[in-house]
């Protein structure tokens, strides 16, 4: 007797084992993914294949996949998913649509869908395969060919020698007009207005249009003084012949050879209106109008004494 129930227990075991594995192997194969590759045989640039997924799951499972907008130069162009009922399992069928964009042996990497359970996420991968993309080669038929061969032209002497005449002629042409061009423009020098009036009264025609503007009523003393240090340097230049208007006031230093008393006086008021041109200096009214009216005498000293005495 005791032999029979420790015989009917060890059955039991075994009963209740295998249920057991049963139950385990159908938990682990519940959810399960296929996939397969549809293409031509030869893949070029822009020729479309598909990535065809059939996941398993049961039938309150629902099923998610990444966003995928491109996968380096493979470009998803759309995706089309269907569910099918097989003995209380759902089949879920999703159809890829990819497009190439560069030649060359490539891998296309393994995709990912999340299976959420009831109690669990359970993650799927497809595998890596690999593709070789080809460039679009012209078909030899279309080739645009040549109707005959190039035919062959032998020249002679004169077929090289009138053209040759011809552009010499042209540039002995070209020649003799550009001499004449340049022998009219010679010939007619622009006409320069020359003022032979003596210098001191230039110098005090532009003093008295200075003065009716009335610069200095306007507290306007940097372009006052710049106006009355030009006009001292033109009268310099024109009764001394040196190219004062362009030069430094160091400069007139050292090229106007005068009396040093004379220069002395010159040079001063140049310096005080310099301080005014670069320094930014502001100087009073009252000393404004004296460089004013010390510029007028000095240019009315060089007018002849006889005119002085009418």
């Amino acid at each position: 007797m005791k032999s029979n129930e420790n015989y009917r227990m060890k059955i039991n075991k075994v009963i209740l084992l295998i249920i057991f594995l049963l139950l385990i192997s159908t938990k682990g194969f519940s959810q399960q993914i296929e996939h397969r590759l549809e293409k031509p045989p030869k893949l070029y640039v822009g020729t479309p294949f598909h990535v065809l997924i059939d996941i398993t799951s049961n039938k309150a499972d629902s099923i998610f996949a990444p966003e995928i907008d491109t996968l380096d130069i493979f470009i998803l162009k759309n995706i089309r998913s269907e569910d099918e009922i097989v003995k209380d399992k759902k089949i879920t069928r999703l159809d890829f649509t990819f497009q190439p964009f560069d030649t060359g042996e490539f891998t296309f990497p393994a995709l990912e869908f999340a299976v959420q359970t009831a109690d669990s996420l359970v993650v799927l991968h497809t595998s890596e395969f690999q593709l070789n993309i080809e460039t679009v080669l012209t078909d030899s038929s279309q080739t645009i060919h040549d109707i005959a061969d190039p035919l062959k032209v032998n020249l002679g002497f004169w077929d090289y020698f009138f053209p040759l005449i011809a552009i010499v002629l042209l540039v002995f042409i070209i020649r003799m007009l550009l001499k004449l061009l340049r022998k009219k423009t010679e010939e007619s020098p622009v006409s320069q207005i020359i003022d032979d009036r003596p210098p001191y009264l230039i110098a005090l025609e532009l003093l008295h249009n200075l003065k009716k503007e009335k610069l200095l009523q306007k507290g306007d003393f940097l372009n006052l003084h710049f106006r009355l240090s030009f006009i001292l340097r033109l009268f310099i230049e024109l009764n001394y012949h040196i190219n004062a208007v362009e030069m430094t006031t160091s400069e007139i230093r050292f090229y106007l050879q005068i009396d040093l008393k004379e220069k002395s006086k010159l040079l001063d008021f140049l310096i005080f209106a310099d301080k005014i041109k670069f320094a930014k200096f502001i100087p009073e009214i009252k000393d404004s109008e004296n460089e004013l009216k010390w510029l007028e005498k000095y240019l009315r000293s060089f007018k002849p004494v006889e005119e002085q005495n009418a």
